[in-house]
């Protein structure tokens, strides 16, 4: 895949054999004079061919798999981009893949333009498999450009012989810049429609003319759809991408398409990768022939060089997950040798203009169900699940690569030349401009340039799927144990069970090199289902099936083209196990009926639409759901949250994350004494906070007097309802916070508002002390026992000098009558919270019996701190079990879940869904100190890749804050494999402040007593993203208390991208400290977006405070 345009526009203006004494590996590489495959994909660059006139000159070539001559065994045919394609016949025997090449008897051999991806179906419905090519490549003419559909004419002697009739169906395309074409009946009507994903081939600016690129058409290089329109037995197909909604502009680039009923509603929806700027399509089906494309109604973000894809069910729920892949490097030489500055502006001019949140990486979005408003959801997890770094990767395909039941992940990866090596970017190009230049040739981009370019062969991969009943998101790299340890430049792949022992052989296409052949060893038992429609729909396109086996459900949905380039066989694969025999197999064909077959034995399934049963009614049941949104406004609210635009990064160049977007505040009381709860929501910099009051009806209204408002400058982060006078009312205190003011700035004041008792609040300015710091939380008791309302105040971080804390804050109550007063006694009551961290939540509560209230603290960079209250100060103790506890702590919740008197404690965590994996052992850490001597402080984050601690920041990042290191780091590959001692020396190291985390997960303390606790980990489920806010709640009637999490935070640096997995989470607890998932198709908490904080009422509604937009609120309809 090119990346030339891109990195120019920006920057410039497998394949192991078992070895010898070693158990054999799961795969074996077979030599070509085994198989007799010796095909070779041949790229030879010349002045005339190189990639500076072919920008996707080494894409590679195509793979199809398919039983062309109907003996029972899958056969190979393979493209070749400047060779002839090849056709070989399956002769495999007792075990031994082999076969021959029939390519010359068969009549494939092409047209000899560049072949691409290949596509194998039955395309006119004679029960004999077609071959359809696509083609593209560096040709001036667009008649020499012409995509190939090869018509199976019938078997002689055993051979398949073919005859080239794209132009008289009407698939030629002629012009076309095509990657990929996948049949499958989109209308529903018995035959196989086309779709053509193409490719553009223009130096494009994604910033110039957008608007009108997007709406313009373009046949050559826009997508295009093709319905069968055959009739009297001539095949024919006409175009009708525009009547049938599908984009079709020059902005595309398009790399793989699947056909998936995605959304489950029993029509074929389409999922198309594109690289560059230009988002991924996801086209939902309309059952009327026309298609709607809801990318952004249903994923949060994509990848951004998007190449492969698949969609298959891999965590075995029966809902197809999406998989596509980019190009990030998984060790740190590469990263930093390919990574330049982080692009915020570049980023967001990208949104601005029409583009969508992508970042570079692979992406697996699982697919959590349809929301109320008909929407199918997805949350990536990628990072989380082990699979996002994979470098320049093509192929992925999820199948079960060894028959344990659950789909594993093959990876194809490399590129001929490493055109985004920064140092060939930023110094051999501009050198070689410089000097064809002087000679007065302005064209410097030339074959002697291209040999300039480095190259490197890199790894394929493969990842075993190592779920079990604690966790189903993780794969495990086994590409080594497995047989895959040899390097290469791969591109399409795909697999079939060529030696028919019930395991999955693969095969990858490599660039100038043979293509290699993988034979599966592996020993489990399997179910293959071959399936044989009804009519033109021959192979079954579209077919669902459900295999019932060993404790497991496993769906899979017929549809061959998958991964990049490639068709896989159309023989559905099951892994069993140990198991001898299947519970029960359930196919729901593409007419709506159903077979049905229980307790099989058989390893092999031929099974037949003609002898299916009645029409399938429903594929989804009604859901009578626990909670149910309704519009804030609906009911009064129309509060909306606007974060104002202050950019952090433009400050501290080295943040991980921004500071300044924290809020809404969200605080619950009854303010005016009726019974009823009513709502404060604080708003961001130069927005007003809103006081709502709850009528009888359940609706709110405004208060009438909203005194905060003569404070807007502030970001109201937090905010807490106690009886500051002791008059029995709820008095309001405002946490202000953020990070956009210099430190000391009188917009980080803190303000009390007194209630009068019937909801009107004023303004007590001289009751609290100046404290202009940013802070985060707040929380009251009676600390000291005199019968009035203390506060702690957690400071967040200095402004200007992350990660240092700024001032926390014990405010003991000495009003007097009339007088309210709070006093700063924090060194009286304990010098250790002066600064405990950067503080971003606390809970009063009595830990060790003594009936004094007690204090827990979380925080950003910090370990989970408590301390005892003497009764006159503050002693922090050390459980043991809290030792490693730093994390990224943003939420803390109070709640006795066993019922046994006291309170347990849940916290929320930044998650797992990351780049970094935190540990005890392999903390990620921040230095910071003046480095450069400039008073400034610089932070360096810096984490763990393989057993080595390397910064996270690029060498542009670093050398933008520390000016000193551009002496030492001249080029890339000096920084590429520097730790921070290398950069800055041991003693620098050494001398600077440090803080840590250690611990990433969501968590419950379970509370012994006497300040000793016990760390239970949530489900997997709430570790995909951020948890910020957490709502305990009993939600089945069983006497155990559940929990609501919500939270995400897209407010990391570009390179790391939004944290934004989170669709919301309802856990049941079905034992003490036991919780299991609720699904959120099942329990109507769907709570996506940047959530801040959450409140339950006492009418049983749930409030949640959203971050720039509008709050969530959910009605508590019914107990599961």
């Amino acid at each position: 895949m090119g990346r030339l345009c891109f990195f120019f526009i920006f920057l410039i203006p497998l394949l192991g054999v078992s070895r010898p004494g070693q158990t054999q590996s799961l795969f074996t590489l077979l030599s070509p004079k085994d198989t007799k495959v010796s095909f070779v994909n041949k790229i030879e660059e010349n002045d005339s061919l190189h990639i500076f006139r072919y920008e996707y000159l080494y894409n590679g070539n195509g793979i199809g798999i398919g039983d062309f001559n109907n003996d029972g065994s899958p056969d190979l045919f393979i493209s070749g981009n400047t060779v002839a394609n090849k056709l070989y016949l399956n002769k495999s025997l007792n075990g031994k893949i082999t076969f021959e090449d029939i390519s010359k008897k068969s009549k494939i051999e092409g047209n000899g333009t560049w072949s691409t991806g290949v596509s194998v179906a039955d395309v006119n419905g004679d029960g004999l498999l077609d071959i359809y090519v696509c083609h593209s490549g560096f040709f001036r003419k667009l008649s020499d450009r012409n995509n190939e559909l090869f018509i199976n004419q019938g078997i002689k002697n055993g051979v398949p012989v073919f005859k080239e009739m794209a132009v008289e169906a009407g698939l030629n395309a002629i012009g076309s810049q095509s990657t990929q074409a996948a049949f499958f009946d989109y209308d529903k009507d018995g035959d196989l429609d086309m779709f053509l994903l193409n490719h553009s081939n223009h130096t494009v600016n994604p910033f110039l003319n957008t608007r009108e690129m997007r709406a313009t058409p373009n046949p050559y290089y826009g997508n295009r759809l093709f319905e069968n329109i055959s009739e009297n037995g001539k095949l024919k197909f006409k175009d009708v991408t525009q009547k049938a909604g599908i984009i079709n502009n020059a902005l595309n680039f398009g790399l793989s398409v699947i056909v998936a009923d995605i959304n489950q509603d029993g029509w074929p929806d389409l999922y198309t990768t594109s690289d560059y700027t230009e988002v991924d399509c996801y086209y939902v089906n309309n059952k009327n022939g026309t298609f709607t494309e809801s990318l952004k109604k249903s994923f949060t973000h994509v990848s951004k060089f998007s190449m492969g894809a698949d969609v298959s069910d891999f965590n075995n729920d029966g809902k197809p997950d999406v998989l596509t892949l980019d190009m990030l490097p998984e060790d740190n030489h590469r990263q930093k040798l390919l990574k330049g500055p982080d692009v915020y502006d570049q980023y967001h001019l990208l949104l601005d203009s029409g583009y969508y949140h992508q970042n570079m990486r692979n992406m697996l979005h699982l697919n959590r169900g349809t929301d109320a408003e008909g929407n199918v959801r997805f949350s990536e997890i990628g990072q989380m699940s082990g699979v996002s770094n994979t470098d320049w990767s093509w192929a992925g395909l999820m199948a079960d690569l060894d028959n344990d039941g659950w789909k594993d992940l093959l990876i194809t990866n490399g590129y001929l030349r490493d055109f985004t090596n920064m140092d060939f970017l930023k110094y051999t190009v501009a050198d070689e401009q410089m000097k064809e230049v002087g000679k007065g040739n302005l064209n410097f981009k030339t074959y002697s340039l291209v040999q300039k370019m480095p190259s490197n062969k890199l790894k394929n991969y493969l990842f075993q799927n190592t779920a079990d009943a604690s966790k189903q998101f993780a794969f495990e790299d086994v590409s080594e144990k497995w047989g895959f340890n040899e390097d290469a430049v791969s591109n399409a792949a795909a697999y079939a069970d060529f030696d028919g022992d019930g395991d999955l052989d693969i095969v990858i296409s490599n660039m100038n090199e043979a293509v290699s052949i993988y034979q599966n060893n592996g020993e489990q038992k399997s179910l293959t289902i071959k399936l044989k429609g009804l009519g033109k729909n021959t192979q079954a396109f579209g077919s669902k099936v459900w295999v019932y086996a060993n404790g497991i459900k496993q769906y899979a949905e017929l549809y061959p083209v998958r991964g990049y380039q490639a068709t896989v066989t159309s023989a559905l694969h099951f892994g069993l196990g140990k198991a001898s025999k299947v519970d029960s197999v359930r196919v729901v064909w593409p007419s709506g009926k159903v077979t049905m077959l229980a307790n099989s034995t058989e390893k092999i399934l031929i099974l037949k639409e003609e002898e299916a049963g009645e029409v399938n009614k429903s594929e989804t049941a009604s859901v009578n759901t626990t909670f149910q949104k309704i519009p804030a406004q609906s009911i009064g609210i129309d509060f909306v949250h606007n974060e104002n635009e202050f950019v952090d990064f433009k400050v501290e160049v080295l943040l991980p994350y921004q500071l300044s977007k924290l809020g809404p505040a969200l605080a619950k009381a009854d303010v005016n004494g009726d019974g009823l709860e009513d709502l404060f929501f604080g708003g961001a910099s130069n927005q007003f906070g809103v006081l709502y009051l709850q009528k009888p009806d359940g609706k709110f209204e405004g208060a009438n007097a909203q005194p905060w408002r003569q404070n807007v400058a502030c970001e109201e982060v937090n905010a807490l309802f106690f009886d500051a006078d002791k008059d029995g009312d709820q008095d309001l205190y405002v946490v202000s916070g953020g990070n956009e003011f210099e430190d000391q700035a009188p917009e980080y004041r803190d303000h009390l508002y007194i209630n009068d008792g019937k909801g009107n609040f004023h303004e007590e300015v001289l009751a609290l002390p100046s404290m202009k710091n940013p802070k985060q939380c707040a929380v009251s008791a009676d600390m000291d026992g005199d019968g009035d309302m203390d506060i702690f105040v957690g400071g967040r971080a200095v402004p200007g000098s992350f990660p240092m804390a700024a001032r926390s804050y014990v405010l003991r109550n000495d009003s007097q009558g009339n007088t309210i007063k709070f006093t700063d006694a924090t060194a009286d009551w304990s010098k250790d919270l002066l600064n405990p961290g950067m503080v971003t939540g606390a809970v009063f509560a009595d830990l060790d019996q003594d009936k004094k209230p007690d204090l827990m603290l979380i925080g950003d960079w910090m370990a989970v701190k408590v301390f005892r209250n003497t009764g006159n100060a503050f002693t922090e103790q050390l459980p043991a079990e809290l030792s490693d506890t730093d994390g990224m702590w943003a939420a803390l919740m109070p709640v006795d879940l066993d019922k046994d008197g006291d309170m347990d404690f849940v916290l929320g965590n930044g998650g797992l869904n990351n780049q970094y994996k935190a540990s005890a052992e392999q903390p990620v850490t921040i230095y910071y100190d003046d480095f450069d001597k400039n008073g400034v402080v610089d932070p360096v984050c810096t984490y763990f890749i393989g057993d080595k601690n390397y910064p996270m920041f690029s060498r542009d990042e670093m050398l933008d804050q520390i000016p000193f290191l551009k002496r030492k780091y001249t080029n890339y590959a000096l920084y590429a494999d520097a730790t921070l001692t290398d950069i800055l020396g041991q003693e620098a190291v050494e001398k600077s402040k440090k803080v840590y985390c250690k611990q990433l997960s969501s968590i419950v303390l379970e509370n012994k007593g006497d300040f000793k606790f016990q760390i239970h980990d949530l489900p997997e489920e709430a570790q995909i993203s951020r948890v910020s806010a957490i709502v305990p709640l009993e939600m089945d009637g069983n006497n155990r208390t559940g929990l609501l999490l919500a939270g995400n935070f897209s407010c990391y640096r570009v390179q790391l991208g939004p944290c934004d997995a989170s669709v919301g989470v309802a856990l049941r607890q079905v034992a003490p400290f036991r919780f299991v998932t609720v699904s959120p198709a099942e329990s109507g908490f769907w709570a996506g977006g940047e959530i801040r904080s959450g409140v339950r009422l006492n009418n049983s509604r749930i409030v949640i405070g959203v971050n720039g937009g509008d709050p969530l609120i959910f009605e508590q309809t019914g107990q599961k």
